[in-house]
């Protein structure tokens, strides 16, 4: 038994997997906390961006219930 858990303490599969995991997490909570402090005003041009797209897509969506 004791030989298994050694084993396993010295197992080093998976290590760097578990290292770019935990970078992935740190970036996005670094980008979660940034938008949600927002320093660089980024959640507005984000808003507005986002209200352009759904504005141009009614315009689609409505030209094509004109057409009919």
């Amino acid at each position: 038994m004791s030989d298994l858990i050694r084993g396993f303490a010295r197992d080093e599969h998976g290590e760097g997997l578990i290292e770019y995991g935990m970078l992935a997490a740190f970036v996005a909570s670094l980008a979660f906390a940034t938008l949600l402090l927002d320093p660089l005003h980024i959640r507005g041009s984000v808003v507005r961006a986002f209200n352009k797209a759904v504005n141009a897509l009614l315009l689609i969506c409505q030209g094509d219930l004109d057409q009919r």
